[in-house]
């Protein structure tokens, strides 16, 4: 990833590119490539405090300042109400992305060099500035800014209070407030004690209408280094003290260089590409490296949290694709224990206090799926009988009704929800006491997944040498399919219904993607004749640049943007916006029946060469306006839509 002059010589060009870096821990770093602060997200430390819910931004960024020649040079910029200020971006020269996020700033003939990175398994953020170029020493000043604040609050104008120095000596400041201690420590330079306010900081990419976005920060002091050509300096953030030494620096920079190359190296995607390389990168950040007691995907950044349906959907393309196959079974393992916790049957998330919370009818299914995905790609089904085991229990907990989740077997084979519960299926959402998506019976989505569940495990079965389950899964299958067909097909749309209730014979004529999935999963119950009726339904009525709508446009609840009222945004987000996981999935099934044009499949993934090139650079955002101009939004790096693409890319778009 390598961005010019002309890609940041702006303030609304640099401030809408954004990057990020993390430890492997759940901690991470995230701004602008120009410094400026545009999300209450964004922060150079954000931690998650033990027994906390939620992210809490520690250091917010730091302000440089280069003197040469009795003239101040502010290569900071901030957005505040009627100005940007200071315009530092206007001596940022490029940007690099890759092995991590380095930024040269030029002024005459001066040329410093700003990289950061976070060292693996540290809650600490290094910054590292080196003096490539100088006719004679300069002097740099870096002041530090804390916000000591939950990552989705501000701190409000009467709350400009609490803040002290906890600590400090020769190479390093501790500060205090707000329920918070923070670091800042420096491998050389004079600290000068000069606290001050940095007030009325905006945050204009807030996608939150409803409460504001202006935010007061905090800072001790500065730290003044007089440099000549060559020199670095680097500065650790963190939220305990931290002494590292220079060389102890220089080998953790080092060391996260060759983690990022040993990343490409063992993916199983060739990476010809720097757009799949910059994807391959990114899958990174969503993988927690410790062994227990978490589960090893997150599903995003800023959200950074543990959900299985997320993980299940996303963990073919960011672990089987990336040659990260230990983190699959690791992640499979999780969940397994999970669930024979809880009867067999598959929790949404745990709460902090190790509590399962049933949500979603279907995350069971997709764990079947993401458990097929697994065996199959490993090639070795006798590996680990724990997992067919679990398959096998899950399913057969299906087959009784899952009380937990208001779900029945009905006798025709059919998953039926019960009630109109929103958390039940993954287009949950409440706006103004209104259930966006009212969805009750048969779900079209649940029982694809719940035939590709029974395939699978009548196969497994097979492999085990289950005779008894293998044919009690069979026939369950067999009368799965029959019944798919005659219940959801429509010949009024040419497709399938969205959902169908067995009590009042509702069918939801709209049109939206959930029936791709009866096309795009392993095992589909639909004929091909059908199957290729749907793509071509998809395609016309639901395809957008970044994914698949929510609904089609024609109808009379659509909203293609998230704009407006903050209920209005959350209903357009299952009501037209356009979700990326989902084009993964209409890709499958297209070249399920095409399999001759993987050319079309690349013209599909093709638009996403420019999207990581904005927004967080390198990365793929969650879900899209369905409407021109097609802004991202949610978060900005989504497991769902990065693992999606990059299964694509390995199981469907690869050469023989």
């Amino acid at each position: 990833m390598y961005l010019g002059k002309a890609d940041v010589n702006t303030y609304d060009k640099g401030a809408g590119r954004e990057f990020l870096v993390s430890n492997g821990r759940g901690s991470y770093g995230f701004s602008t490539v120009i410094g400026a602060n545009t999300r209450r997200e964004h922060g150079l430390l954000v931690v998650r405090p033990e027994g906390s819910a939620q992210h809490s931004v520690l250091v917010s960024k730091i302000e440089e300042t280069v003197f040469d020649h009795n003239k101040k040079y502010q290569l900071s910029t901030n957005r505040y109400k009627d100005l940007v200020y200071p315009d530092g971006y206007r001596y940022l020269q490029e940007y690099q992305g890759n092995p991590f996020p380095s930024m040269l700033f030029v002024i005459h003939s001066i040329l410093l060099k700003k990289s950061i990175f976070m060292p693996q398994g540290k809650a600490c953020t290094v910054l590292k500035y080196e003096l490539l170029a100088a006719p004679e020493k300069v002097r740099l000043d870096l002041r530090p800014l804390f916000a000591h604040r939950v990552n989705s609050e501000v701190c409000s104008e009467s709350e400009k209070n609490g803040f002290e120095i906890a600590e400090q000596n020769s190479s390093s400041l501790g500060v205090k407030g707000r329920d918070h201690l923070s670091y800042c420590s420096a491998t050389s330079g004079t600290w000068s004690v000069k606290p001050l306010w940095f007030e009325n900081i905006i945050y204009e990419q807030d996608d939150r209408p409803d409460s504001p976005s202006v935010d007061h920060l905090w800072s001790p002091g500065f730290v003044t280094n007089e440099m000549t050509e060559g020199e670095v300096v680097y500065v650790v953030l963190s939220d305990t003290p931290k002494s590292y030494s220079f060389d102890e620096l220089r080998a953790m920079e080092k060391e996260a260089a060759e983690r990022f190359e040993n990343i490409l190296e063992n993916a199983n995607l060739p990476a010809l590409s720097s757009a799949e390389q910059d994807m391959i990168f990114a899958s990174y950040h969503l993988v927690d490296d410790r062994e227990t007691p978490v589960s090893p995907i997150y599903t995003g950044y800023p959200s950074v949290e543990y959900k299985s349906r997320e993980t299940f959907i996303s963990l073919p393309g960011l672990t089987l694709s990336t040659g990260r196959e230990d983190v699959a079974e690791r992640a499979l393992k999780y969940w397994i224990s999970k669930a024979e916790e809880s009867s067999w049957v598959m929790p949404s998330y745990m709460t902090d206090q190790s509590e399962a919370v049933f949500e979603g009818a279907d995350n069971g299914l997709w764990f079947v799926y993401a458990a097929d995905k697994y065996l199959t790609h490993v090639k070795d089904s006798k590996k680990d009988e724990s997992i067919w085991n679990a398959v096998k229990s899950i399913t057969e907990r299906y087959m009784t009704g899952v009380a937990e989740l208001d779900i029945s077997c009905s006798e025709n084979m059919l998953l039926n929800l019960l009630n109109e519960a929103p958390k039940r299926h993954w287009m949950y959402a409440v706006a103004g006491g209104e259930t966006v998506v009212p969805r009750k019976g048969y779900l079209v989505e649940v029982n694809a997944l719940w035939y590709n569940a029974l395939k699978v495990a009548q196969k497994l079965a097979g492999v085990y040498g289950d005779s008894a389950s293998e044919a009690k899964f069979a026939e369950a299958a067999d009368k799965c399919e029959k019944s798919f067909v005659e219940i959801f097909w429509s010949n009024e749309i040419n497709g399938l219904y969205d959902f169908v209730d067995p009590e009042t014979s509702k069918h939801d004529l709209s049109i939206r993607p959930n029936q791709i999935l009866a096309a795009s999963l392993p095992y589909s119950p639909l004929p091909s004749e059908l199957g290729i009726k749907i793509v071509r339904l998809c395609w016309n009525e639901l395809y957008t640049t970044y994914g698949l709508r929510t609904l089609d446009p024609r109808h009379d609840k659509f909203k293609g943007r998230s704009e407006g009222r903050p209920d209005q945004r959350i209903k357009a987000r299952y009501r037209g916006m356009a979700w990326t996981w989902l084009l993964g999935q209409f890709i499958t099934a297209y070249l399920r029946y095409n399999p001759t044009r993987k050319d079309l499949g690349l013209v599909f993934i093709r638009p996403f060469n420019s999207h990581l090139r904005h927004g967080c650079l390198g990365a793929i955002a969650e879900v899209f306006d369905g409407m021109m101009p097609y802004r991202p939004h949610g978060d900005v790096l989504s497991a769902t839509s990065l693992g999606e693409l990059l299964r694509v890319l390995h199981e469907n778009l690869q050469e023989d």
